[in-house]
């Protein structure tokens, strides 16, 4: 008898018209994890206590100069340097040491603190011989140490990379530590909002494993730390990231963090303003409160979805975590290079797709507003420290870097010669519209041929093979310097490339280096 799932399936495959299912309604988001149309059932353990208290407790950056308005606005922690916590309001804390040298002195002073977590990272301060000494200056299981794969996420790390680096570090911390309840985690929270809640939930789950494979006989819960990621933030059209950061926000409620610090809209302005803050403080507090995430302990529990794509995974950061322990664990990894060497690759691949608009980002290489304007001055390019081991790779910044060049040389508009009727040239037309804006370059429609210095012909494929030939003949006889096409030219490019065409527009094509030689010639 055929199963209902089997008949479903049937259906669907039939009204696809024979394109595979796999292909068309399965999506990829990473190595070893895909998301499906359907689940019909839960892998594994349907309910997890992600939290022991109320919500996320929401956890501002702290600022000398915002720090008694975001407690009394609403904030429930601060998260500070050690050096801040006598000038800090009354709360809670997240406390970083001031520096790798004083971490056991700052940590006797946190100690002196209710309510202060301790967040001494040995391994990204290179300072793992203060590791034991710090954990007992707090103890009682007190967090202490913290695993930190914010760098990881900055450099280019996708969830399952920053799932195995955490465990990797944890069990480095585990091998000089009597009681791995003094250690929390601190993870950034990014874009893919399913994958990003569920990357929290699979972290439960991968400490629980380790610390049974370690023969901890009650492993109890890791406190975790989320926090908004700082590459999915925009300097261009900035107010597009408080929907960034409200996504973040709900992952990070609903995958059960226990302190969240969202981000300012304008974080990667000058310096965030008390609007920004407050808005950041505000959509935590009402996706909490209001919203109801704060009062369910796993807001995604029994979900076929979501407890199918924890399983996975868990599943592929697991076996990360193994290949990368079979060769001497995170500490090696790092000195040998090779972590930063894998994390650049996945960077650079994945820049790759935002300046071929794979990987859209909205405000910067989709609808980007060309007359905005910008309420502070941007920060520098994160590129002025590439040397460091994990810079910070914004997904904006090759695009943005671009229209900056652009907005500098002040260039001509690039004309759109549009063929045939508006029902056959505005698709394109649009399409090329949107493709120049990425990079910050006008554009004005004209219907009939003129002298320009860059032409985009825009008209349907019927259109092309009737007239583009000619057109681009007739437009470099006027003296256009460069003719381009929106779409691709398929098999009309050899005669198209005869007629004096220069290149051409389609998804797909790289913004940067399609547009950037045209900078010369528009100026």
């Amino acid at each position: 008898m055929t199963s209902p799932e089997a008949a479903w399936r049937a259906l669907v495959e039939k009204e696809l018209g024979g394109s595979p299912f796999d292909k068309a309604l399965v999506q990829p988001v990473l190595d070893g994890v895909a998301v499906a149309p359907l689940y019909t059932s839960v892998p594994a353990k349907a309910f997890r206590e992600l939290r022991s208290h109320d919500g996320p407790w929401v956890c501002m950056r702290y600022s000398s100069a915002t720090a008694e308005e975001d407690v009394r606005s609403g904030a429930d922690a601060l998260w500070l340097p050690a050096e801040a916590l006598d000038k800090a309001p009354k709360t809670r804390w997240v406390v970083d040491p001031s520096a790798a040298g004083l971490a056991v002195a700052e940590a006797e002073r946190a100690a002196a603190f209710d309510g202060a977590v301790f967040a001494f990272d040995p391994l990204g301060t290179d300072a793992m011989a203060e590791l034991p000494r710090v954990a007992r200056v707090l103890g009682d299981g007190r967090p202490a140490i913290v695993v930190s794969t914010v760098a990881y996420h900055d450099a280019g790390a996708d969830a399952a990379d920053e799932l195995a680096c955490a465990l990797s570090t944890f069990a480095l911390y585990l091998r000089e530590l009597d009681d791995p309840s003094s250690v929390s985690f601190r993870l950034a929270v990014g874009r893919e909002t399913f994958i990003e809640l569920c990357k929290l939930r699979a972290l439960r789950t991968c400490h629980a494993r380790l610390l049974a494979a370690a023969g901890v006989k009650t492993p109890g819960r890791a406190l975790v730390h989320a926090v908004c990621s700082s590459r999915t933030l925009t300097q261009r059209d900035p107010w597009v990231n408080m929907l960034r950061v409200t996504t973040q926000a709900f992952a990070a409620m609903a995958g059960g963090a226990d302190f969240f610090t969202p981000a300012a809209f304008d974080q990667e302005l000058e310096q965030p303003s008390a609007l920004g803050r407050r808005v950041a403080r505000n959509t935590a507090l009402v996706l909490r409160d209001e919203s109801g995430l704060g009062r369910v302990t796993d807001p995604a529990g029994g979900s076929y979805t979501f407890e199918t794509l924890t399983d996975a995974l868990a599943r592929e950061a697991w076996k990360r975590f193994q290949v990368m322990e079979r060769t001497g664990g995170i500490a090696q990894s790092l000195a040998r290079k090779e972590l930063q060497a894998r994390l650049a690759t996945a960077a650079a691949e994945r820049a790759d797709k935002v300046v071929k608009r794979k990987l859209p980002v909205l405000g910067v290489s989709d609808f980007a507003n060309l007359d905005e304007v910008l309420p502070r001055t941007p920060r520098a390019s994160s590129a002025a420290v590439a040397g460091a081991a994990f810079p910070l790779r914004r997904d904006a910044e090759p695009l943005e870097a671009l229209r900056t060049r652009v907005e500098a040389a002040k260039p001509a508009l690039v004309v759109l010669l549009t063929l045939g009727t508006f029902a056959q040239s505005r698709p394109r037309a649009g399409f090329a519209q949107g493709f120049f804006a990425a990079a910050g370059l006008r554009t004005r429609e004209v219907a009939t041929p003129e002298k320009a210095a860059v032409v985009c012909l825009c008209g349907s494929d019927e259109r092309y093979v009737a007239e583009a030939a000619a057109r681009v003949a007739e437009l470099k006889a006027l003296g256009c310097r460069r003719v381009l096409l929106a779409g691709r030219p398929g098999a009309l490019d050899a005669a198209l490339r005869e007629a004096g065409l220069d290149g051409a527009l389609f998804l797909g094509a790289d913004v940067v280096a399609t547009l950037s030689p045209l900078l010369e010639v528009l100026s």
